[in-house]
């Protein structure tokens, strides 16, 4: 019986990670997300094609699968991986400002904001509808 009891939460610890590792994502900062992912960047970053585009919609969506942006420590992240003229910005003169990123398709959206102090990202919320 304390065999069973040991066994038993050990088993739920390693099926918990065991889920987990399969869904790791890479942190945003991390050096290879423009090695590993440049077709998504590229799309991303493409000025040609608006940010309510189906393209710029399924590439953030995929992107978001595979890179952890809640981990974005610096601005210089963000103008590497997403294209500026997609960003709109609260007040671009403030210190403290809120960079959105809004990608649509049809009815559904995702939203990233960063919020930052100079050149600093101290929070981000990723909303998906």
């Amino acid at each position: 019986m304390k065999k069973l009891l040991f066994a038993l939460p050990l088993l739920v610890v390693l099926l918990t990670t065991a889920g987990c590792a399969s869904t790791r994502k890479l942190p945003s900062e991390d050096l290879e997300v423009p090695q590993l992912y440049p077709e998504l960047i590229a799309v991303l970053k493409d000025p040609s094609l608006p940010a309510n585009s189906r393209e710029k919609y399924e590439a953030i969506k995929e992107f978001i699968d595979k890179v952890d942006m809640t981990f974005t420590r610096e601005t210089k992240t963000i103008d590497q991986l997403l294209y500026h003229g997609d960003a709109i910005i609260d007040d671009p003169r403030a210190e403290n400002r809120i960079i959105t990123f809004n990608y649509q398709y049809g009815d559904r959206y995702i939203r990233l904001k960063f919020y930052t102090f100079r050149n600093f990202v101290h929070r981000v919320d990723i909303i998906t509808k």
